[in-house]
């Protein structure tokens, strides 16, 4: 059986949603499936996540990303409909009508600027100025193809950026540059008596004026034609065209030219006007010319296109302001003017957010979409009654090119923006990796630190044997050589001298934030007390016979540790252990609300043992097939010991897992419970946070609180760093969540019997008061965040 379960995360924006099955996957957990963008992660006690779908950008329940791309939709709908009904198709005889309308009057603009111009018509205007500003392009008509062409070959005659240029370097070289009926560049050199007449300058400033201000006046004596055929001659090229015939001298151009309609030819047609000519109702054809008059004419059209584009901006942005608006002020309860001083505007403007260049690519798209479909229904239309190259004609003409640039640019900038946010999530994963290796390794010993505590224990429980009567030494040193076979292998044991020396070297190198990790365990070092006579036996399960009578526990000198750390580590604080063990009870207290705690509760007591070192070592057998389960059939002694610890440590660090030192190490400063540990290591711990009844959860919080306490951390650690471990234990506390809801609602499941009832219920429990000892944990993180900010 399938179910769906809604989360909503104790932080960020994240919302989760969750489905699980109700079928029991083994004795000690269920499977779920929980759909979420993010790395697949294991949640433990059989609970692994496969996917999760997040809307970053939804802060609030009710922003729906769905709702505004839907309303992004209807805009452009609205705007493609607009631009079917009143833009219509793109016409070139209304480009041109109105282009040379705009020509037209800027020619005699141009002329009644002038205090000799005494006309009123374009033609008194174009005369006037021919006679004003003659031109020395216009000398060599002839050379350039004769009036019909030579303002398209004689480059100095381009309206143009390029037309500028030619001009000026005429002036400076003496030669006219352009080209000859077949396409080829020629200079042209100027004849001596223009030189004499004015037409090229003597000095520098003379050729610069004439060949800018006299070449701009002139230009407009041409634009509009000539004096014999005002507003209907050939005029110029604007600088589309200009560009065009330009770029057609060029010998890649000019190479790939045929016989037949050629560049050249092609270029020719479109400023004569034959390209593009009409037949009248009289059989005669009458030519549109592609000039300056024209370009003007299409930038206008085009303008006429960008209206219903940009209404469908104007639309897309205003909804998202509206609806974001609304939201903003329901979420923070907008009563009166004074109150909207809360709006985060961030949320509300419609720029520089992820959401709103989608709405716009969505948008953009659907205006595009109706656009098309109406160009394609009126070309079928056409096509029906007129035939298929009309039809052709007639789609093209009907497509808003403003309309399809915008949804490229919007395709495009959306891209950008997606890859732009995967990177920054790249970036952010990183770092994020990087804070948990970091706080993993603050949280960690080092084998080189293990050393150290090994050693120490090993040295103090010589001297507690060296010291003991003659009646518990031999049940000390039964025990003292079980927990030895079942150190690291690796680990390097060193005496009194050595230890020191490594102290002072270890310190140089790492700071003091690991000898509080070492003094958390040393005060957790309590030797003898799993201790277990030769005449007592195992069940082949790894239980204890309940029926065998357990002798008395030989005592601890704890004396002896004080004496040794004080000696090798040069604390001068006078019981630095006993402290620390004071402390361990104090914040135990604190997260449970009793005043005393044992550092480890009786629940907790196997569970945190195995995982953390010292009597862990003779324990394993209790507790390694809980842990390890399947891995460890069938092994026993060191090899059930190895595993156990294996089975967390390995995986947790990105080197590959540390195998039984890292199972050891991780969990020394209360790693558990920020979730630092890889692999299988997931799953044993978060089975303990469900099964031990809250005891680990409690001591792994007090020893995490502990640390962060700790004199040696807080010398290394800076605000920042224990709002990190903040941050992972939230997440921590997030993931458990999501297992307790689960939890909740299996316990509720009907097909359930009574017993798997009882054992979901059973961890249901255990796992709220897990819960509840880390936020507690998390709350007093906030209060040393605080205190430490103000210090």
């Amino acid at each position: 059986m399938t179910r769906e379960l809604e989360l909503s995360p104790r932080h960020g924006s994240e919302l989760v949603s969750v489905e699980y099955s109700l079928e029991l996957a083994n004795d000690k957990g269920i499977e779920a499936g929980i759909s979420v963008a993010k790395a697949t992660e294991d949640f433990g006690d059989g609970i692994y996540v496969e996917s999760i779908e997040e809307d970053v950008a939804s802060d609030h329940v009710q922003d729906d990303a769905q709702l505004d791309y839907k309303i992004a939709a209807a805009c452009g709908v609205v705007a493609g409909l607009c631009d079917a009904i009143f833009v219509g198709k793109f016409s070139l005889d209304r480009a041109n009508e109105w282009g040379s309308a705009k020509v037209n009057e800027f020619v005699v603009w141009v002329a009644k600027q002038h205090s000799g111009f005494r006309g009123e018509s374009l033609r008194d205007a174009i005369q006037f100025l021919e006679d004003q500003y003659p031109f020395v392009g216009d000398k060599y008509t002839a050379e350039f193809g004769g009036g019909l062409q030579h303002h398209l070959r004689d480059f100095s005659h381009h309206f143009s950026l390029e037309g500028l240029v030619f001009s000026i370097l005429t002036q400076f070289t003496g030669k006219v540059y352009g080209t000859n009926q077949y396409g080829d560049f020629i200079a042209v050199p100027v004849e001596e008596q223009w030189f004499k007449e004015g037409l090229i300058g003597d000095n520098f400033c003379e050729k610069l004026f004439l060949g800018t201000v006299r070449w701009f006046l002139h230009m407009a004596s041409d634009m509009a034609g000539s004096s014999s055929n005002p507003g209907e001659g050939t005029g110029i090229p604007g600088p589309l065209l200009s560009m065009i015939k330009e770029l057609s001298a060029l010998p890649l151009f000019k190479n790939a030219m045929d016989s037949g309609m050629g560049a050249r030819k092609f270029i020719s047609k479109m400023f004569n006007g034959t390209l593009f000519a009409q037949v009248d109702d009289e059989g005669r054809e009458v030519p549109r010319r592609f000039n300056l008059r024209t370009e003007i004419g299409i930038v206008h059209e085009l303008g006429r296109q960008a209206l219903p584009v940009l209404l469908n901006e104007c639309l897309t942005r205003g909804c998202y302001f509206l609806r974001h608006l609304y939201l903003e002020m329901k979420d923070n309860d907008v009563r009166s003017l004074s109150d909207l001083k809360q709006l985060d505007m961030d949320r509300i403007l419609p720029f520089n957010n992820s959401r709103v260049v989608r709405m716009v690519s969505i948008a953009s798209a659907t205006f595009t979409a109706v656009d098309l479909a109406d160009a394609a229904i009126r070309a079928a239309l056409v096509g029906f009654t007129e035939g298929r190259v009309l039809a052709g004609k007639e789609f093209l003409l009907r497509v808003n090119y403003v309309g399809v640039t915008r949804l490229v640019f919007a395709i495009g900038v959306d891209v950008k923006t997606v890859w732009e946010r995967r990177a920054s999530h790249r970036q952010r994963q990183r770092n994020d990796d990087s804070a948990d290796r970091a706080t993993m390794e603050m949280l960690s010993l080092k084998p080189e630190h293990l050393s150290v505590l090994f050693s120490i224990e090993r040295l103090a429980l010589y001297e507690d044997i060296d010291r003991s009567k003659t009646v518990d030494r031999s049940e000390k040193e039964e025990w003292f050589g079980k927990w030895s076979e079942n150190l690291p292998a690796d680990c390097d044991l060193l005496n009194q001298g050595q230890v020191k020396q490594r102290i002072e070297e270890l310190v140089a190198r790492d700071g003091t934030t690991w000898k509080a990790l070492v003094l958390i365990e040393l005060a957790r070092f309590v030797p003898y007390d799993s201790y277990r006579s030769e005449t007592e036996s195992e069940n082949p399960d790894g239980r204890l016979d309940s029926s065998i009578k357990k002798t008395k526990c030989p005592k601890f000198d704890s004396k002896i540790l004080e004496e040794l750390w004080r000696d090798v580590s040069g604390d001068l604080d006078k019981s630095p252990v006993q402290q620390t063990a004071k402390e361990l009870n104090k914040n135990a207290g604190v997260l449970d609300g009793s005043r005393t705690r044992k550092i480890v509760g009786a629940a907790g007591t196997a569970a945190v043992a195995v995982v953390t070192g010292g009597a862990a070592f003779t324990l394993a057998p209790v507790i390694a097939p809980f842990l390890a389960g399947s891995a460890v059939a069938g092994l026993s002694g060191a090899a059930l010991t190895s595993a156990s610890l294996a089975a967390v440590g390995g995986g947790a660090l990105a080197a590959g897992g540390l195998g039984m030192a890292g199972g050891t190490a991780i969990i020394a400063g209360g790693g558990a419970v920020l979730g630092l540990v890889g692999g299988n290591g997931v799953t044993a711990l978060t089975s303990l946070l469900t099964d031990s009844k809250g005891a680990f959860a409690l001591d792994e919080c007090s020893k995490l609180l502990t640390f962060c306490q700790s004199d040696f951390a807080q010398a290394d650690m800076k605000p920042e760093t224990i709002e990190r471990i903040r941050q992972g234990l939230l997440d921590q506390i997030e993931r458990m969540e999501i297992q307790q809801e689960i939890l909740s609602r299996r316990s509720e499941n009907k097909e359930l019997d009574k017993a798997e009832k009882k054992e979901t219920k059973k961890e249901l429990s255990g796992l709220k008061k897990s819960l509840g000892y880390m936020r507690n944990c998390e709350k007093e993180l906030v209060k040393l965040i605080n205190q430490k900010s103000h210090s």
